[in-house]
């Protein structure tokens, strides 16, 4: 399971340079299924890798409105189902659900907004993480081509049969998007500082998150298809002693990954991913490297 909350976020970010004119209520509901390969399972929230390969069947099903109550005032709110079967380790099946609401006003300076977001994750069928996040932020669009936002973010972390890395995290978030021809290509930039509080000390950490992404719309055989290019840092230094390593833990992740999304229809959208991430560790049991790839075809109303 990697970071399946900390994108939110951008993925609000960028729905807020694309403001609705509308003030009906407007929703979408999106149904994925397909097939992913990892060729080295792994838990990162509980520093688990297991050097084995499989296949996994992948169900998604995301439901999203947006309601632009006044020309200022706009209201969103979600909810998404996911679930990863694979086809021989079962023991790493995976199931997130997550809510979502927000709430923004746009003011001559900038736009100001609060958002809440609640993720509950199963590993094997069993309660692995609760993870709820309270958001205050901050946006500004500039001259119709740069977008930029900022935020606090308040995590709150309850492991339910891991009790000693039950956390509150506090962090803070920057993101900074240009756009060019006319919104075809943009490139996005963000940096994370954050701080976690463990009940056991030796998984508090500070960390240090840098991301970058370019993102093409064009059209193929008639088709609307995008492509994205992006890249992830993260740098985590521990606290206090990690007693595994006899000294302080330091973890180091690097992720590249490439992505690309065509119309087949209208409301029919198919999707290849692959990303290759390297994570290095003096801890043995986080230092491991991982190459995934996924087909995900997906039907919108």
């Amino acid at each position: 399971m990697k970071h399946f909350l900390s994108v939110s976020l951008i993925v609000s970010a960028i729905g807020l340079a694309n403001t609705l004119h509308a003030a009906t209520p407007k929703g979408t509901i999106r149904l994925e299924a397909g097939t992913e390969y990892d060729s080295n399972l792994s838990v990162i929230e509980l520093d688990q890798f297991s050097t084995q390969s499989d296949w996994a069947a992948v169900l998604n099903a995301r439901l999203n409105g947006r309601w632009k109550a006044t020309d200022k005032l706009e209201l969103k709110g979600g909810y998404s189902y996911l679930s990863k079967t694979y086809q021989d380790y079962e023991n790493f099946d995976l199931a997130i659900q997550q809510l979502f609401a927000d709430a923004s006003y746009k003011f001559d300076l900038a736009t100001l907004g609060a958002s809440f977001h609640h993720a509950d994750a199963e590993l094997a069928d069993k309660d692995l993480l609760t993870l709820q996040q309270t958001s205050v932020y901050a946006s500004r669009l500039f001259s119709q081509r740069v977008f930029v936002r900022g935020a606090v973010n308040f995590q709150d972390k309850d492991f339910p049969s891991n009790g000693e890395r039950n956390a509150r995290n506090t962090g803070f978030a920057g993101d900074v998007f240009v756009f060019f021809n006319q919104g075809a290509t943009f490139i996005a930039t963000g940096v994370t500082q954050e701080q976690e509080d463990a009940n056991q000390a030796s998984f508090d950490y500070d960390a240090t998150s840098l991301r970058a992404s370019i993102n093409h719309k064009f059209s193929v055989w008639g088709k609307k298809s995008k492509v994205q290019l992006g890249t992830r840092y993260h740098a985590r230094d521990y606290s206090d002693i990690t007693s595994a390593v006899d000294s302080r833990r330091a973890d180091t992740h690097r992720v590249t990954n490439i992505e690309w999304e065509i119309n087949l229809t209208e409301n029919i959208i198919a999707t290849s991913k692959i990303e290759r991430g390297n994570y290095e560790s003096n801890f043995a049991a986080a230092d491991y490297s991982e190459t995934l790839g996924s087909i995900i075809f997906a039907v919108t109303f």
